[in-house]
């Protein structure tokens, strides 16, 4: 025998704020490719509950209106195919791209000061008050190398 862990019982204020959610996602999609209201938020809350988070929905369908804005009537996909078809999976998967490559941007701009610092580097002047802080928070420079490269934080 297994024991289940007890489920919250789903209240109605839990239960309101995902209606809204979904509300908010799907009135994003172009209103002359709405169809099948019922499904689209049954398919939007299916995907929520996988842990598609509500906001980066709505970023994908603001991005297919946006990419089908120009679209004829027959190249478009109506919203209960678009959903039920998981097309937004492509849109929510490049923002997640998108996101690891401005970390990886953000990581080796701080990896250039960090050594301009280090270097003691006359590029050093044009380091900003907020980049130094961001260097001393993720501790790739300390104090002491601030104050000889001449800056101050």
């Amino acid at each position: 025998l297994t024991i289940e862990p007890k489920k919250e019982p789903p209240t109605r204020m839990r239960e309101a704020a995902g209606d809204e959610e979904s509300e908010k996602i799907l009135a994003v999609y172009p209103p002359d490719r709405l169809r099948g209201k019922a499904a689209c938020l049954a398919q939007i809350e299916e995907a929520m509950k996988e842990g598609i988070k509500p906001e980066d929905l709505l970023h994908a369908v603001q991005a297919y209106a946006t990419d089908s804005a120009g679209f004829t009537r027959s190249k478009v996909c109506f919203s209960d195919n678009w959903f039920q078809s998981r097309r937004w999976q492509g849109y929510v998967e490049k923002q997640a791209e998108d996101r690891e490559k401005a970390t990886a941007l953000q990581a080796d701009h701080h990896a250039r000061l960090a050594s301009w610092i280090s270097d003691r580097s006359p590029m050093c002047k044009h380091i900003t008050a907020k980049q130094i802080d961001g260097l001393l928070t993720s501790k790739l420079v300390t104090q002491a190398q601030i104050q000889a490269a001449g800056l101050r934080s």
